[in-house]
């Protein structure tokens, strides 16, 4: 009985961290006029398309303004083997719920049916989480954990924190605000490959001081 109730609750959280992630009825995808990408970047929407998206640099502050949560990339952005990569993202606006957004790596096919990633990402409530995306749904490898190191949403509804990812060897160590708080397997995580940025639907997020 113990460990039917252990998977029921496992089943709730998962199913909670898909919808807090990707909306549901209760914060459908608000109307966003996009604009069209940035020259030499893409776009993956969980659902609908890339003109429901606005995504804008000005100097070197890239700035997302969403309608469904998407995975974001370029071409010319691929690491392989030891590397670092690291930005600071700022909430800029408060969410309605719990919505998540960092950092994706290990990107590949992106847009096709076989595509795959790993991302790491923050919400308000001061909770990290880490899945890879294979095909068309996450798998968590890290589930959402709460963590000092994290600025938590302000009460002008802003939060920043600096992400970071560093492969070393046959480590993938993953921190925030210079803190690590993971340290994964390479081999249970998509680390070489295609990285950029992932947000979440309906937020504001600028994101600066890249680091690749």
């Amino acid at each position: 009985m113990k460990l039917t109730l252990s998977a029921l609750i496992l089943s709730v959280a998962l199913s909670f961290t898909v919808f807090a992630q990707e909306g549901g009825k209760a914060d459908p995808d608000r109307a966003v006029k996009g604009s069209g990408m940035p020259a030499g970047w893409s776009v993956r929407p969980d659902r609908g398309t890339a003109d429901q998206e606005q995504f804008t640099i000005a100097g070197d502050v890239y700035h997302f303004t969403m309608g469904p949560a998407a995975t974001f990339y370029r071409a010319d952005w691929t690491k392989s083997g030891n590397y670092t990569f690291s930005a600071r993202l700022t909430q800029t606006k408060a969410p309605t719920h719990p919505i998540s957004y960092g950092l994706m790596i290990g990107g590949s096919n992106m847009g096709a049916a076989n595509m795959s990633y790993t991302y790491f990402l923050v919400h308000n409530s001061g909770e990290f989480y880490i899945a890879n995306w294979e095909g068309t749904r996450p798998t968590a490898v890290q589930p959402w954990t709460a963590n000092a190191a994290i600025a938590k949403q302000g009460n002008d509804g802003k939060q920043t924190n600096t992400l970071g990812v560093q492969v070393q060897g046959d480590n993938v160590i993953f921190t925030v605000n210079g803190t690590e708080v993971s340290r994964q397997p390479k081999s249970k995580v998509h680390a070489d490959g295609l990285f950029a940025f992932r947000i979440g639907h309906n937020l504001d997020v600028d994101v600066d001081q890249v680091k690749r």
